[in-house]
């Protein structure tokens, strides 16, 4: 059974519990980022700074050979 061959009822209810679930994440989650001193922590941290701007480059490669692969070679659907 696929997502759309589901009754609206439970599509929403899903919808309402993933969203309760996020409300709960947020809850416990915002005090703990708000107490932290990013700064300290992250920027003036050269070691840091250097593992971030790496993952930053990683993520923007991976992104952009997705974005290649899926513009130029699609995925072809069989009928």
């Amino acid at each position: 059974m696929t997502e759309s061959e589901l009754p609206t009822s439970i599509q929403f209810l899903l919808i309402a519990i993933q969203l309760v679930a996020l409300g709960v994440f947020l809850y416990f989650v915002i005090p703990l980022v708000k107490s932290e001193d990013w700064k300290a922590k992250f920027i003036d941290n050269k070691t840091a700074r250097s593992i971030l701007i790496v993952f930053i480059l990683i993520l923007s490669f991976v992104w952009g050979l997705g974005a290649f692969f899926d513009a130029f070679f699609p995925v072809e659907e069989l009928k």
